[in-house]
């Protein structure tokens, strides 16, 4: 499964004012986008280049297609979202 442009932007919108409320935006996000996955990590264990980085989280791309799943930057080969509290 692929995420569209659209979807990430409307993620990224999601999470713009989301660390006033709490620091767990999974649920939240998983409420929203059902049919995506979404895992939540430490930015420092993660040695990638963010896909994007907003004020309070950086955002990875996870692609699960093989049997190792690996850090992304396309957005056609993604298949999670990582969120990353900074």
């Amino acid at each position: 499964m692929c995420i569209s442009t659209e979807t990430m932007k409307d993620i990224e919108l999601s999470l713009l004012d989301f660390h006033k409320i709490s620091n767990n935006p999974l649920p939240m996000l998983k409420g929203s986008f059902p049919e995506l996955s979404f895992l939540r990590m430490a930015d420092a264990d993660i040695d990638e280049a963010p896909f994007r980085s907003l004020v309070n989280y950086n955002l990875y791309l996870l692609d699960g297609r093989d049997h190792c799943v690996q850090i992304t930057n396309n957005l056609s080969d993604a298949t999670a979202v990582v969120i990353a509290h900074k």
